[in-house]
């Protein structure tokens, strides 16, 4: 009998000492921490990635942030082919909305990155925020094209530099 009577005397003492969960206490508390993005994707498309041009004729792609996670900026690979004759030069622009009249909301757009030459690659990036599944839309402009010309978009997100910064908030 004594034996047991310890033995429950030291069940109870250790339940007493034993700290509280603060969730099951009912008192409040604070915690501190880090946020880090665990999932998730980034990426831009183009609706139109090569483009051929026998005139001065602008043409158009749509980009689309293909991913679950918002950009600052995205970067564009442009091949301009050497043609035949002549040095045609090219011209990227871009808009918040669609082109129409080859016009962006009544002004020319932005241009994006400088002119490129024929017979050149050249990454040029725009600074313009995308959220996930926006789009924005590119016009390229080409100059002097006497021979067919090819030209190549090729968009690209450089993580981490190009990804949106997360919101965070007091909850």
């Amino acid at each position: 009998m004594c034996r047991t009577a310890t033995t429950v005397a030291v069940l109870l003492l250790g339940v007493a000492l034993a700290p509280r969960m603060a969730g099951a206490s009912g008192f409040g508390g604070r915690g501190g921490g880090t946020e880090s993005v665990t999932a998730g994707s980034w990426g831009a498309t183009a609706s139109v990635t090569s483009m051929v041009f026998t005139s001065n004729a602008f043409q158009t792609s749509v980009i689309t942030n293909s991913g679950t996670v918002a950009l600052s900026a995205e970067s564009y690979s442009v091949t301009v082919s050497k043609p035949a004759s002549g040095a045609p030069t090219i011209k990227v622009f871009q808009c918040s909305t669609a082109w129409v009249s080859n016009l962006c909301l009544g002004g020319p757009g932005t241009q994006v990155g400088g002119t490129l030459a024929a017979n050149s690659t050249t990454t040029v990036t725009s600074s313009t925020a995308l959220a996930a599944s926006a789009t924005l839309y590119l016009q390229v402009q080409p100059t002097a094209v006497t021979a067919s010309t090819t030209v190549t978009l090729s968009p690209r997100v450089t993580s981490p530099t190009q990804l949106r910064a997360s919101v965070k908030t007091n909850q």
